[in-house]
């Protein structure tokens, strides 16, 4: 599906990313693979794929890795916004500083990377796609993740509104929301916390948590011709989550006539 395109998908080293890089390439893509850590640490991708080490924290490292990736095959066809956390303390807990690093690192990492490959692109007479790793918790919140939740809503606005503004310059945009995926950032699906996990699997309808592969697909097909004509869209693939109105509960006999 993806053969002659080449890929860039930010946070890549571990969990979704590395998933999405690793579907893009067996879909014949050329990948760029990066994260912060160093290369001799992250698993090597079968087929055409090419590491760069970035912080995307850092002023600068955004152009830098976009540079480096346009470099290696002449040029990129697809971004992937991927890289992001949720970790943060307590709502009355919150500083300034929590609010910059999770909201520079799930958004502003993501407008910064976007804008690079549009200069670029633009500059070359090209256009092209660009994705975004979003949440259910965009438009459905938990405790304990006010700004994890803020950004991504964010990403969904960042989502629709590119698609507007820079659909007259060849590009269109779309994002994945998973629900509850098993990573290592989610302790693989709360795996240490038996409780909390069963009280997750009971609310979703399919019965179980997502793994990466459920969820990889789903960029493969935005990033590909046949979705050439969606943009400015936000997928949710939660298993059910999101169509259900409250948690499990009982039918009575009187609701069932």
């Amino acid at each position: 599906m993806l053969r002659g395109k080449t890929v860039l998908v930010t946070g890549s080293s571990q969990g979704i990313g590395f998933a999405v890089a690793r579907e893009m390439a067996a879909a014949g893509a050329d990948v760029v693979v990066t994260s912060e850590r160093p290369a001799n640490d992250v698993p090597p991708i079968p087929g055409s794929a090419f590491y760069v080490q970035a912080d995307l924290t850092r002023d600068g490292e955004a152009d830098r890795l976009v540079g480096e990736a346009w470099a290696w095959r002449g040029g990129l066809d697809v971004v992937v916004n991927n890289v992001g956390t949720f970790r943060e303390p307590a709502f009355l807990d919150l500083t300034r500083a929590h609010f910059e690093f999770v909201f520079g690192l799930n958004v502003w990492s993501a407008v910064a990377v976007t804008q690079a490959f549009v200069q670029r692109a633009c500059a070359a007479g090209r256009g092209g796609r660009i994705l975004f790793s979003s949440s259910l918790n965009a438009t459905r919140s938990e405790p304990g993740h006010t700004l994890y939740d803020a950004s991504k809503g964010a990403v969904n606005a960042l989502t629709r509104q590119l698609a507007v503004e820079l659909a007259p310059l060849g590009f269109t945009t779309a994002a994945v929301a998973p629900g509850l995926v098993e990573t290592p950032l989610t302790d693989m699906g709360l795996r240490s916390d038996p409780a909390a996990r069963e009280a997750i699997l009971d609310q979703i309808p399919v019965g179980r948590i997502a793994t990466v592969d459920d969820v990889a697909g789903w960029y493969v097909f935005l990033a590909s011709d046949a979705a050439r004509y969606a943009t400015g869209i936000v997928i949710p693939v939660c298993g059910g989550l999101d169509a259900q109105q409250m948690p499990t509960r009982p039918v009575t006999a009187a609701e069932r006539k």
